[in-house]
């Protein structure tokens, strides 16, 4: 995966691979949390359309045609990295749910999560 797809949701890394990151970039912007039918031959007034431009939005219905599609948000990611980056720093789960409005139920779960993806061999050993 390039770099520049870091962070992307997995459901638009190949669209990105294929079309170019531009164009699933503003794909989830502009229809982010919803599913969508996509068009195999879209109206010239299609949402999509007048969301990508003419080539790129039939680019867009070519690629995905005739398939019902979920399109991501992303906004909870910036939440996650947030928190994360907050337990890093040093902060506790009390202060990052205030400073981030959300439950500290919600930030233990998120800190509980990354845990379980990535183990750390080296977790609780003294230096």
């Amino acid at each position: 995966m390039s770099p520049d797809l870091d962070g992307l949701p997995d459901s638009l890394v190949d669209l990105a691979e294929a079309l170019g990151l531009r164009i699933a970039l503003v794909f989830m912007r502009e229809f982010g949390g919803r599913e969508m039918r996509i068009p195999k031959k879209p109206g010239a007034d299609h949402p999509i359309l007048r969301a990508l431009g003419d080539d790129d939005g039939r680019a867009l219905c070519h690629y995905l045609a005739d398939q019902t599609v979920y399109v991501p948000h992303c906004r909870a990611t910036g939440r996650r990295r947030a928190v994360l980056d907050m337990i890093s720093a040093g902060k506790t789960q009390g202060r990052i749910a205030r400073e981030l409005k959300l439950s500290e139920r919600h930030v233990r779960r998120i800190a509980n999560t990354a845990h379980s993806e990535t183990p750390d061999l080296f977790f609780g050993l003294e230096d």
